[in-house]
């Protein structure tokens, strides 16, 4: 059975759906789009879909991935066609593609690149904000805290930060991360956000957050999931 791979956007108010619901609404949309999804075995059977990473609630996602098994062979235009037309506002298939291999995509997700777009609670300047992103990198290790099933457990999330940079423009603070996620490792934005706030940079409450793009990974390199 043909397996299709789908970019989509989640933004706007859509950016307050939860991952859980997100997928409840994909596979609503399917339905009443009439596209053959092909189900699991057993007693109780599902919808062999999957997003490849969780978004967070309140963060925008750009170029989000989602891949799906069909019980027959489309268009991938059709595909495309079909959802827009019955998925909510704020969610939007960008392209489909036919997927290669049988590794799923979740498991080849390695990276992910987000832009914060903040206006600090005061005045600042640009050499400020190097000043802080630089401090950041240079740190041998960044300790966070995380609740994990009732327990809270200390986090290295220095090794998990790939590249980040920041920019003064108009008075808006523009931070740009690149971190590793998915089984093998994760650094979640706002741990970046609070890290960068510790380090002097005063990023204040109404950051918008996006992320651009989720990648794999080899030898070191970044790879083009798409």
């Amino acid at each position: 059975m043909p397996k299709y791979k789908i970019m989509f956007s989640k933004t706007g108010m859509a950016r307050f759906i939860s991952h859980l619901d997100l997928l409840r609404i994909f596979e609503r949309a399917f339905r009443r789009a009439d596209l053959p999804m092909a189900f699991s075995q057993g007693f109780n059977p599902h919808p062999k879909m999957s997003i490849a990473a969780p978004l967070a609630v309140g963060i925008e996602g750009k170029q989000e991935l989602l891949e799906i098994e069909l019980t027959g062979k489309m268009e991938e235009n059709e595909i495309t066609r079909r959802l827009n037309s019955s998925l909510p506002a704020g969610v939007e298939v960008l392209g489909v593609k036919q997927a290669q291999g049988t590794k799923p995509l979740m498991a080849m997700v390695k990276r992910a690149v987000y832009s914060f777009e903040c206006m600090p609670g005061k005045e600042i300047k640009q050499q400020q904000v190097e000043q802080a992103v630089s401090s950041l990198l240079n740190e041998d290790y960044i300790i966070v805290k995380r609740s994990v099933k009732g327990r809270v457990k200390e986090v290295d999330i220095r090794p998990g930060i790939l590249s980040l940079e920041g920019k003064l423009t108009n008075g808006e603070i523009i931070i740009k991360a690149e971190v590793k996620s998915g089984s093998e490792g994760n650094v979640r934005p706002e741990e970046i956000k609070a890290e960068l706030e510790k380090a002097g940079i005063p990023l204040g409450a109404g950051c918008k957050i996006y992320r651009l793009g989720l990648y794999g990974d080899e030898k070191g390199k970044r790879i083009d999931l798409w």
